[in-house]
């Protein structure tokens, strides 16, 4: 076995792989297409050496166009500034995706603290308020950074079992807390969004109390996602590539609303298929296959990386169609809402309001895995919204049901049918 390890390496194309992970913090002197953000993140965050005041920051703009990226690579810099001025700058990151409540979240951030600064997190998950978790975050900080950052990673994802958001009461209770007095040092609480609309959902006290520097990020077109390519070329061997691969790999990757993670995955994947062929040089041919990778299954594997609750609302509305014992073109939203409904008591997850459901049903729109519409039905009868899939309900439903959370439903498709044609008949009935 030793010599198989000994013998692919060998071969290899890669001389520092990491460079092309979408996730690794790199360097400022290898951020390209975004000089403008990079200076304004740059600009808010210098105070920090200072011991002046921070602002609070939105970074908004389409998944891969440099958020994290920007903010990460500035605030590694920061860090490092503040050590050598006997300044500590503290850098608290929360992907507000995972934890489903306003309690979980705080406790994550109090977690991520404490394993910071090497110390215990000194309070229980349960049992103990939320108020309490916030105390021992604000005395944990400021028991150890003069300054810090809060950045809230698709901060749009926290929005709890309740109308009011819950990242509305994240945000109030973070940029609040340095005006009075929970925290001593300078405090700048940054959120990150694709959600175009973001701040006019928040309630408006949030409003009013993080009211942030906001800086949007577009699109990468073709020549920034090459010049993106070049100042990663060194992860490979030196005459590896051919001349061919980085302007593919940017065109392709520009195809897909100029998505810099897209094109830095195709890069590594490229290299991957020629190590597949025993070739020590990356070619055009490595590169479409890299891009068939992608295309295999695209809109089914974003599905597969929903939130619980996205998928649950996804999942209701694609059973409305695929257990329907007649021809259906539209999917009713008000009965999928009721197969949601019935869906989440039979797996015993948390029930959103209507409104959320279909929120989250109609955020799909934008990644093409249906379209919305609101038709009458008739006089007397009221205009309804309506949902046609893009993609096979039976694929959707298939889909979704190999995450765990929702997968025990696969067993109760009888009793699913039988709500469905219910349902069905009494709205059009």
């Amino acid at each position: 076995m030793r010599e198989r390890f000994q013998e692919t390496s060998s071969t290899s194309v890669f001389v520092e792989k990491d460079l092309v992970r979408p996730s690794t913090i790199i360097n400022e002197d290898r951020i390209v297409g975004r000089d403008r953000q990079l200076e304004r993140v740059i600009d808010n965050l210098r105070p920090a050496l200072e011991g002046g005041g921070l602002p609070n920051m939105l970074l908004n703009g389409p998944s891969g166009t440099g958020k994290s990226l920007i903010i990460n690579a500035v605030c590694k810099q920061v860090v490092d500034l503040s050590q050598s001025q006997g300044v500590t700058f503290g850098v608290v990151s929360l992907n507000c995706e995972a934890p489903k409540s306003l309690d979980r979240a705080v406790y994550r951030l109090v977690g991520e603290v404490a394993e910071d600064v090497g110390t215990e997190v000194g309070v229980p998950e349960s049992g103990v308020s939320t108020d309490r978790k916030f105390e021992r975050l604000f005395d944990l900080i400021n028991d150890n950074y003069d300054a810090v950052i809060f950045i809230l990673d698709e901060i749009d994802l926290l929005k709890g079992p309740y109308e009011d958001p819950a990242y509305s009461s994240l945000l109030y209770q973070l940029s609040r807390a340095e005006n009075l007095g929970n925290i001593e040092g300078s405090v700048s609480v940054t959120a990150l969004t694709n959600y175009t609309h973001f701040m006019q959902d928040l309630n408006s006290r949030a409003e009013s109390s993080f009211n942030p520097d906001d800086i949007f990020f577009d699109d990468y077109d073709a020549n920034q996602l090459r010049a993106i390519l070049r100042n990663r070329e060194d992860a490979f061997k030196e005459g590896t590539l051919t001349d061919d691969v980085i302007p593919l790999v940017a065109a392709f990757g520009s195809q897909t609303h100029g998505d810099a993670r897209k094109a830095i995955d195709l890069f590594r994947w490229a290299g991957e298929f020629a190590e597949r062929r025993e070739s020590e040089i990356v070619e055009e041919a490595d590169v479409r296959s890299a891009q068939e990778k992608y295309d295999e299954n695209r809109t089914l594997r974003h599905i597969s990386g929903l939130a619980a609750q996205k998928k649950l609302a996804l999942y209701a509305t694609a059973a409305v169609e695929n257990f329907a014992q007649r021809d259906l073109n539209r999917i009713p939203a008000g009965v999928g809402w009721e197969i949601y409904q019935f869906v989440a008591d039979r797996i015993d997850a948390d029930q959103y309001s209507r409104e959320t459901y279909v929120n989250n049903v109609t955020e799909q729109e934008t990644y093409g895995i249906l379209s919305s519409e609101r038709r009458g039905r008739g006089r007397g009868r009221g205009v309804h919204m309506f949902f046609t899939l893009e993609e096979s309900a039976e694929s959707i439903v298939q889909t979704i049901e190999s995450d765990t959370r929702i997968g025990d439903i696969e067993s109760d498709h009888e009793m699913l049918r039988s709500v469905v044609q219910t349902k069905l008949k009494s709205f059009y009935d």
